[in-house]
């Protein structure tokens, strides 16, 4: 990391300003040379956090590029660690890459995506996880992801992890000193100590585990599969809900052939809405390929709205339904309550079971509220804002799961009062999973992965 970098960090267009962020140790000695203000100054002149006014210069030409602001982050006080100059200037899509431009003709190099954020993890500005939460900041779509963003950002998180692995390493270590240390007679003495110790580490982290589901809404938004037999109204709903004649509706059954997604916004949560074919036994050729993309959707969605016509009797294609939908999370709902009711509620209960159906009509809007927010708190999940810290990535899932594994095998040779070098084996593959959430343990190939996916400039 001794080189410079230089990047964009505002988007690429018109607006009204654009900044230019130079990070590395000759930051200070490149924008020197293109920068002139009234009192000329020297890189030791800069003082940080003060903003100095001048012009940025061409300096094979001497003209003058742009009036600009420029302001100095000294090592180790600034975003990655090092010396980093900003320079805002008009925010015109030719004058931003002019000045970029001359950054890099200057000897620094452009900067790769999210590779200012790489250099502040790999100087210890931010661990691993708050790395990646600068990203989820940036595409928060809603004030959960952004709370949610910025409590992994501010340390919440890592706060919980870390105090997981601290607690872990004074188990090895005590595990350690009976291996190394035999002749000083230290067995598990405190062996009942060591378990719950573990298993409260355990617990902790099954918490953890359990709320991926309820931060990956917060993150990428709740996607609900609108399921049911043809002409219950799927459709009709989807319009419904977005408020707009967006799926085609006719009385034949089976118009809808393939899934539709649309998105909407309920409150401060996003929702994916999939309008799937219609569920039946024996269908067309055609059709058959629908359902089979029902199925699929169904598959990929966080809660199924399995929908049935209040005014018709159940049938052998309901129960096929709820036979599809297995123990996927849904919300049983019943259409066409503007129609005389004929469908028998203590038979859905029995088939579909669960708490009591919502009513409602699609075409009439009569209940769409009380749908809209069954939706919403089926994505809250039953939290509420203030709660603990909720993962929302894949990776830290996965991580958290494998320690919560070894931890189990822990526990049980503890019980088993297996010897020592294999429980401290599992334990140091639990400290390993949660090292590498934190960025205490890592490869450079997971670097490469996590930040590709950043913008260039931050």
């Amino acid at each position: 990391m001794s080189d410079t970098i230089a990047a964009l960090a505002t988007p690429i267009g018109e607006g009204g300003i654009h900044i230019i962020r130079i990070s590395g140790p000759d930051a200070p000695a490149i924008a020197l040379t293109l920068f002139q203000s009234a009192d000329r100054k020297t890189a030791d002149d800069l003082e940080p956090q003060r903003v100095y006014y001048g012009n940025l210069v061409d300096p094979a030409t001497g003209q003058p590029v742009d009036e600009v602001l420029l302001i100095r982050f000294r090592a180790p006080r600034s975003y990655t660690g090092e010396d980093v100059i900003e320079i805002h200037g008009h925010g015109g899509a030719y004058v931003s890459s002019k000045i970029l431009q001359l950054v890099l003709d200057q000897g620094a190099r452009a900067a790769e995506p999210g590779e200012f954020t790489r250099r502040a993890f790999l100087n210890g500005r931010l661990d691993l996880s708050q790395a990646e939460a600068v990203a989820d900041v940036i595409h928060a779509a809603s004030d959960k992801a952004l709370t949610s963003a910025l409590a992994q950002l501010q340390g919440r998180l890592s706060e919980k992890l870390n105090a997981l692995y601290d607690s872990l390493v004074q188990v090895l270590a005590q595990l350690e000193a009976a291996i190394d240390f035999p002749e000083e007679g230290l067995e598990f003495v405190q062996k009942q100590q060591l378990d719950k110790n573990i298993q409260s580490a355990n617990t902790e982290i099954k918490k953890l585990v359990d709320s991926y589901r309820q931060g990956k809404i917060y993150r990428e938004g709740l996607r609900v599969a609108l399921v049911g037999k043809p002409n219950v109204g799927k459709s009709s709903l989807l319009n419904a809900l977005l408020q707009e004649d967006r799926a085609i509706v006719t009385p034949h059954p089976g118009t809808t052939r393939d899934t539709l997604e649309e998105r909407v916004r309920i409150k401060d949560i996003h929702i994916t809405i999939v309008d799937t074919a219609g569920l039946r036994h024996r269908p067309g050729e055609i059709e058959q390929h629908g359902i089979e993309r029902t199925r699929h959707a169904l598959a990929q969605a966080d809660l199924a709205l399995v929908i049935f016509d209040r005014s018709q009797a159940l049938d052998d294609n309901d129960a096929m339904l709820i036979k599809e939908v297995n123990e996927q999370p849904k919300l049983v709902l019943l259409n066409k309550s503007d129609l005389p009711q004929v469908l028998d509620e203590g038979d859905l209960k029995k088939l579909a079971g669960g708490p009591a159906p919502l009513t409602l009509s699609a075409t009439g809007g009569e209940g769409l509220e009380g749908l809209r927010e069954a939706l919403y708190q089926s994505a809250l999940g039953g939290r509420t804002s203030g709660e603990d810290i909720v993962i929302t990535r894949e990776r830290h899932r996965q991580a958290l799961a494998e320690a919560q594994s070894s931890l189990e095998r822990v526990s049980q040779s503890l019980q088993a009062d297996l010897s020592e070098d294999l429980i401290a084996v599992d334990l140091n593959i639990a400290l390993e999973h949660l090292g590498g959430i934190l960025g205490k343990t890592f490869v450079d190939d997971l670097l490469d992965q996590i930040f590709h996916d950043f913008c260039i400039g931050k």
